[in-house]
């Protein structure tokens, strides 16, 4: 297998053997065809990227999609701030275009244009640009690349700010992708990406691994990356995001002066061995700890003759539920927010998708949480109190096992 940005060969560390697509729930009759795809992770030790061995068809995963930004609370509020953030720090106004690739339903693109911001949606899944037309958000049904790039060049439309909120780790294409990038911006235009930042994988955090997600970005393979498609990173943030992202700021070469925040990130990078293949060998071991630590947590209290439910279906939760073999023999059922997913099958390990409610009728002992990365959100939810007034637990599996 050859890098996907330097072409060169890449080094497989990591496995977790054959999975489903983690965001594709089944009616019951599609059960018995389910398809499964080798899930293995690689390391280019030449321009350091992380990324997926093999990779499903972009179109068999989004173009009808489950996700919809908007059922978190929490994520909803992290788009307003970012929203007011962005329009100061960027300088953006009336006669500014925001373009969001991977826009979903425009739970960020809404606030912009609260804020008087022109905006522009580009997203594959036409059952969500519905949603985000119907809120009056224009929104074009198609995947981003170069030539669409083009084709939106050759109509005058050039964005102020390139906006993309976990979409640059799933784009296989990564450098045709960024040449559209950069054929869309302004000159003195703005590309901003947020996403999972690798650092989460080294903690334990490795259900992010799922065949949506192609690459594990460290900053330096990112410098390597964007370098290739003739664009340049000039600054860096972390954002509490999914348990600790990125959100970088690239322009074209020279734009900008590059941050020392650039420069201090790759420096510890560097000192923390993310340019090293070793480094990452050693998370499997660690995961495979932390596989038969919480298996024998879960043993312990069904022989204590408990009931557990799992709390949401996101894909970090199917990559967990079927890397560590949890299924019916531990889980009584799952419930979800998304009734898009209720009445459904998850993938690979078939659980019925219930609605929220359904806790208050079972009255499970424990709820294990896969949505850990907005556990705050989940613990203080006004419609489980009563549940954890009875006596509910909850069941933390990541990045270490907690139970509150």
């Amino acid at each position: 297998m050859n890098c996907r940005n330097c072409k060169k060969s890449i080094t497989e560390f990591f496995s977790l053997g054959q999975m489903p697509s983690v965001n594709t729930f089944l009616k019951q009759e599609e059960i018995a065809t389910e398809k499964k795809y080798d899930l293995s992770v690689g390391f280019c030790p030449h321009c350091f990227l992380v990324q997926l061995i093999n990779n499903i068809p972009p179109e068999d995963i989004f173009t009808h999609y489950v996700y919809f930004s908007s059922v978190s609370q929490y994520f909803l509020e992290h788009c307003k701030k970012t929203a007011k953030y962005l329009t100061e720090k960027l300088h953006l106004n009336k006669e500014s275009l925001v373009l969001e690739i991977a826009s979903n339903d425009g739970a960020q693109l809404q606030y912009f244009q609260e804020l008087g911001i022109p905006v522009l949606g580009v997203d594959p899944a036409q059952n969500i640009t519905r949603i985000a037309e119907a809120k009056g958000i224009k929104t074009i049904t198609a995947f981003f690349n170069h030539h669409l790039a083009k084709q939106l060049r050759e109509k005058n439309i050039r964005a102020d700010l390139v906006f993309g909120s976990n979409v640059l780790a799933h784009v296989p294409e990564i450098v045709d992708f960024l040449h559209g990038v950069k054929q869309v911006l302004k000159p003195k235009g703005t590309a901003v990406f947020e996403f999972p930042y690798m650092k989460g994988l080294l903690e334990n955090k490795f259900d992010t691994i799922y065949h949506e997600h192609v690459f594990y970005y460290s900053l330096i393979a990112l410098v390597n990356l964007f370098k290739t498609a003739g664009l340049e990173i000039y600054d860096v943030e972390m954002t509490p995001m999914q348990g600790g992202s990125l959100m970088i700021y690239a322009s074209c070469p020279g734009v900008f002066p590059i941050h020392n925040h650039v420069k201090d990130l790759v420096a510890e990078e560097i000192k923390s061995g993310f340019n090293l293949l070793g480094t990452y060998q050693k998370m499997g071991q660690n995961v495979l700890a932390l596989k038969y630590s919480l298996v024998d947590v879960l043993k312990s209290i069904k022989r204590e003759g408990k009931k557990i439910v799992a709390y949401s279906a996101p894909a970090k939760g199917n990559t967990l539920l079927n890397y560590f073999n949890i299924n019916k023999n531990y889980l009584d059922f799952i419930v979800d927010k998304s009734k898009a997913k209720q009445g459904l099958y998850t993938p690979g390990t078939h659980l019925l998708v219930e609605p929220v409610e359904k806790i208050y009728e079972t009255r499970p002992d424990y709820l294990l949480i896969l949505c850990w990365n907005i556990v705050d959100e989940v613990v203080v939810m006004e419609e489980l109190q009563e549940w954890r007034r009875g006596g509910g637990k909850f069941i933390i599996a990541v990045p270490s096992i907690k139970i509150l």
